[in-house]
């Protein structure tokens, strides 16, 4: 009975066995159409602005669902392109099991959200680590157009604009930079908005740079020029109100010394009635209180007497309305430097002579009154009448000139004439745009045959008007050979054009 039973657990042991050895079933994966819910605990709010990559587990209508990790971050879709992307329904763009790389921007109740339009600010201020403006760095040129050229300082995009790019005025960027060579430049501006996380017109973060900030400026060299220096004075008169004539006025001074008005009319000889009604006209202007002066009544009777000793005394000065700005007032008593006979009247500029001339009181520009002045009691009384309400303060100009020979900058004439002008041969250096150039000079004129050519004594240079033409008013007849000064090809093309002739050009 025993044998039987053992032989017959024998015969099931293989299928026992066999079953046992069955490799196990394979887990079915789980299904992305159930992510999980509420929010994940893994992820901090520190990581607002973190740039990560997950896989779509699911295309909702009007946004996508991503798995990062161990947690599932929605992207609206308003946030799916990139901010130069343009597609009606981005959202089918996407399929589930695609890897995308976004944002972290934000962290709620119901879990994260992210956005693949915020990665290219993300970047932007990855990349930008410790710089500062004021740090130079090295940088690749990637690109450039008319205004500005594009380098890259490792993931950092950086724009310089056409006026960082040289110290000398360009047209285009191609003129001095090449593509894919590295500059050395300069942080200029970094612009970075708050918000940039859930508000999409913040996220227009930039870097502008310099290339010229690293380069030196070149010095521009000293030239001699002279100028037609045209004197004027400084005049004066006090603000009186209109109903107060010259007895109003004695009468007003007589009350400051404590006078009556008997005293008043004993003392002008008019009858006191009269005297009582210039006393109530002196208190309708707010001049004098009763027969007391008031404030305003003391301010107009110390414009009135500095006024007059102002206007006696002469105060005075030059005004060179062609050189540069911090040259053009000068003291009355500048030596006049011995101007050459052959030559026509120094340069002058008629703008600029009658906006000085409408200078008043307060308009008057910093330093005017210290450089035309030259006693320091005249100066303090004239700064004592800019504060005084009741003083008129005005230029007057007389027909006196002389001629002053000053140092300028060669820049500042360079820059005047690239304005107008062609450079013809050899060009000189091209100040850049925002540099002031002058406004006028003395030049002499060459009619060629082709066109006509202007020739700048000071700076050696050969010009030919641009598209429109200067304004230009003859002088006199050049006596001197400035052919001799030019280049060969110049000379051999103007030797036929006879003398030339001097102008005055206003630029």
């Amino acid at each position: 009975m025993l044998d039987f039973l053992s032989r017959l657990l024998n015969a099931f042991e293989p299928s026992l066995s066999g079953r046992n050895s069955q490799p196990e079933r394979t887990h079915r994966a789980a299904s992305p159409s159930r992510p999980p819910k509420g929010p994940s605990t893994s992820l901090g709010a520190e990581n607002c602005g973190r740039i990560v990559a997950g896989s779509v587990v699911k295309i909702l209508p009007k946004s996508v669902l991503i798995q990062y990790q161990d947690t599932t971050v929605l992207i609206p879709q308003h946030e799916l392109l990139s901010p130069n992307a343009k597609f009606e329904n981005p959202v089918s763009l996407f399929s589930v099991g695609d890897n995308v790389e976004f944002v972290l921007t934000s962290r709620d109740q119901r879990g994260w959200r992210g956005s693949v339009h915020a990665l290219t600010e993300a970047r932007l201020r990855n990349a930008l680590g410790n710089l500062r403006p004021g740090t130079a760095v090295r940088a690749r040129v990637e690109r450039f157009d008319d205004r500005g050229a594009w380098l890259l300082a490792g993931a950092l995009v950086l724009r310089v604009p056409l006026a960082e790019i040289s110290w000398s005025w360009i047209d285009h960027p191609s003129e001095v930079l090449d593509l894919a060579q590295e500059y050395i430049v300069q942080i200029s501006t970094i612009l970075l908005e708050e918000n940039w996380l859930t508000e999409k017109r913040a996220r227009n973060g930039r870097v502008t740079a310099s290339i010229k900030a690293c380069l030196p400026q070149p010095e521009s060299p000293r030239i001699t020029l002279y100028f037609k220096a045209t004197e004027f004075q400084v005049r004066t008169f006090a603000r009186v109100p209109r109903r107060c004539d010259a007895v109003a006025l004695f009468a007003l001074e007589a009350l400051n010394q404590h006078l009556s008005v008997s005293e008043i009319a004993e003392l002008t000889g008019l009858p006191l009635v009269s005297i009582q009604e210039i006393v109530a006209l002196l208190g309708e202007e707010g001049l004098a209180a009763g027969e007391t002066i008031t404030q305003s009544g003391e301010r107009l009777l110390a414009g009135v007497a500095t006024s007059k000793l102002l206007n006696d005394s002469g105060v005075a000065g030059l005004f060179a309305s062609a050189a540069p700005a911090e040259q053009q007032v000068h003291p009355i008593d500048a030596v006049a430097q011995t101007y050459p006979r052959h030559l026509p009247t120094p340069v002058f500029s008629h703008k600029q002579q009658s906006r000085f001339m409408r200078l008043r009181g307060d308009e008057l520009p910093d330093g005017l009154l210290l450089r035309a002045q030259i006693g320091e009691v005249q100066r303090e009384q004239l700064t004592a009448m800019l504060r005084n309400p009741h003083v008129h303060l005005f230029l007057s100009h007389t027909p006196n000139w002389r001629a002053l020979k000053l140092e300028v900058s060669q820049h500042w004439v360079l820059a005047g004439l690239w304005k107008s002008f062609h450079a013809v041969g050899r060009p000189p250096f091209r100040p850049p745009p925002k540099e002031r150039g002058c406004d006028a000079l003395l030049m002499v004129r060459y009619r060629d045959s082709a066109q006509q050519l202007y020739w700048e004594p000071a700076t050696g240079t050969l010009w030919a008007p641009r598209e429109g033409g200067v304004k230009a008013q003859e002088a006199s007849v050049c006596a001197e050979d400035f052919i001799q000064h030019m280049p060969d090809d110049i000379a051999q093309r103007l030797a036929k054009a006879g003398p030339g002739t001097w102008c005055w050009v206003q630029l």
